[in-house]
């Protein structure tokens, strides 16, 4: 579970350091564009962390066979969003109906259920406040990176890769505004802000307490 995505972090980010270490041979643009790929790639690994980790976490909180009526309120916004959804989605003949059910569900002792978690989404594509938002809804209220500069790390992760993925600019443009040693800060830091978060959410998940009002 938890220790299994630490290691496949691990492992992701140090196939990403040999392969910046053997770029160090490549010289003008191919040099840059070997530094402006860095960013997709730590952003794959970003992106991965945060998905895999709410995923462990959702799976971690049901094994603990809690019920709706014992959960936390901002637990219940990822539990009901399936009577979330249908009552969003439903027409107006049926609105009322869905209400009661949904609040019957909220305070029932049924034991929590939840197969396809959904993403909790500010529209950031993963920005630091996307994962503010991600664990305010687990309840973690430690901060998400131990230091705020790599918040905004984070961030210049996600504008760099979403600049190359949507061709705004080329990697080599990207890689052209860093040095090798920008690059290697940015890989530390980003792999620090990794661990960190399946850190916190395995230690918070984990204690059955910290899932109730």
């Amino acid at each position: 579970m938890f220790p299994d995505l630490r290691l496949e972090v691990m492992d992701r980010f140090t196939s990403l350091e040999q392969y910046f270490r053997k770029s160090g041979r490549y010289r003008g643009q191919l040099s840059q564009t070997a530094r402006g790929l860095v960013f997709v790639q730590i952003y794959a690994i970003h992106e991965y962390t945060i998905v895999n980790a709410l995923k462990l976490a959702i799976e971690t909180i049901a094994s603990h066979s809690h019920s709706y009526s014992d959960l936390r309120p901002s637990l219940l916004a990822m539990f009901l969003n399936p009577e979330l959804c249908s009552l969003r989605d439903c027409g107006l003949a049926n609105v009322w109906e869905r209400r009661i059910a949904l609040l019957d569900r909220a305070v029932s002792r049924d034991t929590v259920q939840l197969s396809n978690p959904p993403m909790p989404n500010d529209g950031s594509h993963f920005r630091h406040t996307q994962i503010k938002l991600v664990l305010k809804v687990l309840g973690v209220t430690r901060a998400p990176t131990a230091r705020r500069r790599h918040l905004y790390r984070i961030d210049e992760v996600v504008d760099n890769r979403n600049s190359i993925a949507h061709g705004e600019q080329t990697a080599a443009e990207v890689g052209r505004a860093y040095s090798n040693g920008d690059i290697w800060t940015s890989i530390r830091q980003m792999k620090n802000a990794c661990l960190r978060l399946v850190m916190i959410v395995e230690e918070h998940c984990n204690e059955p307490a910290n899932h109730c009002r």
